[in-house]
């Protein structure tokens, strides 16, 4: 019998720039704390995690009954274009938003309008991090919030898992949806530059994407096949947390971001972070201590940011781990739970 039930909602599931990790995470978290953790959209095009039910939603009855409609205690919204409908007609029970940063203009465009249209039946605003605050802020002006940053399973990403994916030194990997402000391109172009003073690097890049057809066009134009590895989009994870494992050191030249997931795993994988100065990688930088910033769109300067960090790397892990094991999953539902209890006014054993 659980005393909670918590319904996340996404349109399309899985849900797209990133969305899906955090809800699964989410999910699972929250039901290890004994609540009952559900995934509504739309359409499904996959199964949620195991032991996670799926809800399809109704667009007719959200609209003609709203949340009485839905049997959960807690509406926990990922999505502002689900907002629309979960919040026509006036909630009856608490309906939360977790804002993950704007992706696209349309993105801004829906929040903009949903929270003009409805922001005041919302019960809370969850904010990934201090720089999704100031983008929230920037777009709809000061509107009531909390910030739970996004989290790691550290058992998973584990530093003592074997590097069976390490093939040069140093080895570089990037994790992501692969889309044009991910800026992917750049890391290809800068080995050029870095073969010239370690010849043996080699980049990894997982993921798939709107960008992969040029990816590897550049690939091969600069001739950089046996230096950069175009790997694919990784669904198992076991293996994602080994390619963490075997790198020196995880690099984004992404000039958009709110709280990205990846470099919290490689952290827990105990690896030094060299990334765009961007607020969101100031933001994690400055919280770890472990890694390295660098200008965007300048690849000299990226060089030999990549040639500082390997040459420092054990100096800048010391603190990864640590890191990560202060912002696990465990973490952010434990924060989480309390804006549930307090929006219900009651103690969740």
């Amino acid at each position: 019998m659980y005393d909670l039930s918590v319904l996340m909602v996404v349109a399309k599931y899985p849900a797209t720039h990133g969305h899906t990790s955090v809800i699964n995470n989410l999910c699972l978290g929250l039901k290890k704390f004994g609540v009952k953790t559900a995934i509504g959209a739309f359409t499904f095009t996959e199964e949620p995690p195991s032991g996670i039910e799926k809800i399809i939603l109704d667009k007719t009855k959200l609209l003609q009954h709203g949340t009485d409609y839905l049997d959960f205690d807690i509406i926990h919204s990922h999505q502002p274009r689900v907002n629309y409908y979960l919040l026509f007609k006036r909630p009856t029970k608490p309906v939360v938003f977790h804002y993950h940063g704007p992706s696209t203009l349309i993105h801004k465009i829906n929040f903009k309008l949903s929270m003009m249209l409805f922001g005041k039946r919302l019960s809370k605003i969850i904010a990934v991090s201090k720089t999704a605050v100031d983008q929230m802020n920037a777009l709809i002006g000061q509107f009531p919030n909390q910030v739970v940053y996004n989290g790691v399973d550290t058992e998973l990403f584990n530093p003592k898992l074997s590097p069976i994916y390490k093939k040069g030194t140093p080895q570089l990997l990037f994790v992501s949806a692969l889309r044009p402000y991910k800026n992917a391109d750049l890391l290809i172009k800068v080995m050029s530059l870095l073969l010239k003073t370690h010849p043996n690097t080699h980049l990894q890049i997982v993921g798939g994407g709107e960008s992969l057809v040029t990816l590897q066009d550049l690939i091969n134009e600069k001739k950089l096949d046996d230096h950069v590895e175009l790997v694919g989009e990784i669904k198992n994870p076991s293996e994602l947390a080994s390619r963490y494992v075997s790198c020196d050191l995880y690099v984004s030249a992404s000039s958009l971001e709110a709280c990205p997931v990846p470099p919290f795993e490689a952290l827990s994988c105990g690896k030094p972070l060299v990334l765009s100065n961007i607020d969101a990688h100031k933001e994690i930088i400055s919280l770890s201590e472990s890694g390295i910033l660098f200008p965007p769109n300048d690849e000299p300067t990226l060089c030999a940011k990549i040639i500082e960090a390997y040459e420092k790397k054990e100096s800048l892990s010391n603190k990864a781990r640590e890191f990560a094991e202060q912002h696990d999953w465990n973490s952010a539902c434990s924060q989480i739970i309390q804006i549930y209890e307090n929006l219900l006014g009651k103690k969740i054993p």
